[in-house]
């Protein structure tokens, strides 16, 4: 019991008071909403970007949501035409030629293959074989 009581004088009583009536205030102020808007930020915007941010008073935040999303469609919308057009535009361009005919003429398939490039490939293969056949000889040897 001694420990007890000596332990208890040790924890400092101010302390704990201080602890829960802190934390009590806390709690009583979320709880009747003590701070309502004060902890807003009320500074004006100062970049154009910001002002499309900037919430008027007048309106819900439920109209602030529709009318974000209503311009963000109306967008869409402009985006998804625009780019139709860029399409059909590209189709009648190609109206007369077929798409491997295009891939051709573009990575230049008709042309002959360089003969820097055939003799690269002459080597690379000569130098695959004798990878490969270095550890048969190899092992031809030491079973003999």
């Amino acid at each position: 019991m001694k420990r007890v009581t000596s332990r208890l004088q040790s924890i400092k009583l101010k302390r704990i008071i201080t602890v829960f009536l802190v934390g009590l205030t806390f709690l009583i102020s979320s709880a009747f909403d003590l701070h309502g808007n004060q902890l807003q930020a009320q500074a004006e915007p100062v970049t154009p970007e910001a002002t499309q941010y900037k919430v008027d008073n007048g309106e819900s935040e439920a109209e602030v949501k529709a009318n974000r999303i209503k311009d963000n469609a109306e967008k869409s919308a402009k985006l998804l035409e625009d780019e139709g057009i860029n399409i059909k535009n590209r189709a009648a361009e190609t109206k007369g030629k077929n798409i491997f005919e295009n891939v051709k003429d573009k990575l230049n398939l008709d042309e002959p293959i360089d003969p820097g490039t055939k003799k690269a490939g002459k080597q690379l293969k000569e130098a695959a074989e004798d990878v490969v056949k270095a550890p048969q000889k190899a092992l031809k040897d030491i079973s003999k």
